[in-house]
């Protein structure tokens, strides 16, 4: 099976911090989609960027929204950071 197409929408954020921008992901399969809300582009200072799939806040720990492993979790990453990096050129 191959890995389906993938659309990127970039959320700015203005607030301080690490976080510095949210994304949403479209997964266009032959007979239909899957949505993705909810994930972070975080950067700390002097380091590169990193995605941060969806959370859900517990009473003490954080829970998956969203899981996935292998060729897809990359080309999710990979997309989301592209469209990030696109986004941040644009802004210049």
């Amino acid at each position: 099976m191959s890995l389906p197409k993938i659309e990127v929408e970039i959320r700015a954020t203005t607030q301080p911090g690490p976080t510095k921008a949210h994304a949403d992901v479209r997964l266009l399969f032959p007979n239909g989609e899957v949505s993705l809300i909810g994930f972070a582009i975080v950067r700390q200072p002097g380091q590169k960027a990193f995605v941060g799939f969806p959370q859900n806040r517990g009473r003490n720990k954080y829970f998956p929204v969203v899981q996935a492993k292998g060729d897809i979790q990359d080309e999710i990453v990979n997309a989301i950071l592209r469209a990030y990096k696109d986004e941040v050129h644009e802004r210049d």
